[in-house]
């Protein structure tokens, strides 16, 4: 077998579930919280979400406590603003939904 592949499976028994590698980094699930780990299985950071995606474009969609929006691969925010719903970026554009109404973001949060 070759060493990808162990080191593969080495990492499935490290985690409930684990992505494939996109951007560098895979998303995991372990005790219920999920975050991103490098190919080593080490976390990106330290924050623990509810739910999140692939990085796409340099940021990945995170959500927590009712709340999405987008970070960056150390896991800081890339905006302030949190919306009801958000999806990845494509072209640099996001689509967004609050309060019932759905537009576009940049990847720094701005509105289209």
């Amino acid at each position: 077998m070759e060493l990808q592949k162990l080191f593969r499976k080495e990492l499935e028994r490290m985690f409930d579930f684990i992505s494939s590698f996109n951007e560098g980094l895979a998303w995991v699930i372990k005790d219920n919280k999920q975050y991103h780990v490098y190919p080593n299985g080490q976390p990106a950071y330290k924050e623990r979400f509810d739910a999140v995606g692939s990085f796409i474009e340099g940021l990945a969609w995170v959500r927590k406590d009712g709340e999405e929006y987008h970070i960056h691969p150390n896991g800081q925010p890339a905006y302030k603003e949190r919306f009801d719903s958000v999806g990845s970026f494509y072209e640099g554009l996001a689509q967004v939904r609050k309060n019932g109404y759905h537009y576009q973001i940049h990847p720094d949060g701005t509105r289209v």
